[in-house]
């Protein structure tokens, strides 16, 4: 009777122990998960103040998968243009630190897919009548070439106006 109460002891013991290790584990992979998760957002902070400076951090910007981001500045009433539809738009383009690298004078027609990615997407998310600024990662723009007064790798700031299509 008592080996077998030992036995008993020894097993509850060895379960417990298991246990321990296993939620000690857990918890390993659980702080594991949340400091990768703290490092991947510090990353793309860390991106956005790069490219955009302070302005990305505006709370009423809206942030696509692509790294677009848009802050709507007047909303229009008109409806959305397609891939391929032709628009009229005016833009102002500025790189982080407020230097103008170029602007229309007046508006300008270009078929959607037929620009630089980041503002084709950009027009494809504006209604009609609609002004935003458009935050163009280097990606969606000119990528790793510089591009006439355009730096490689220059995220651009795009205040964009959707007159028509």
């Amino acid at each position: 009777m008592k080996s077998i109460l030992i036995t008993v002891i020894i097993l509850v013991s060895l379960g417990g122990g298991l246990w321990w290790k296993g939620a000690q584990r857990r918890e390993e992979i659980v702080r594991h998960k949340e400091e990768q998760r703290v490092a991947a957002q510090q990353a793309k902070e860390d991106e956005l103040r790069e490219f955009f400076g302070e302005a990305a951090f505006n709370p009423d910007i809206e942030w696509s998968e692509s790294g677009l981001g848009i802050l709507m500045l007047e909303e229009g009433d008109g409806v959305r243009p397609l891939p391929g539809a032709e628009v009229t738009f005016s833009y102002l383009v500025k790189l982080k630190d407020g230097t103008e690298v170029d602007r229309t004078g007046k508006p300008t027609d270009a078929r959607i897919g037929q620009m630089i990615s980041g503002v084709s997407a950009g027009l494809m998310q504006m209604k009609g009548g609609s002004r935003a600024l458009l935050f163009i990662p280097p990606k969606l723009g000119y990528g790793k070439r510089a591009f006439g007064p355009i730096p490689a790798n220059s995220g651009l700031l795009f205040e964009i106006s959707l007159e028509s299509f």
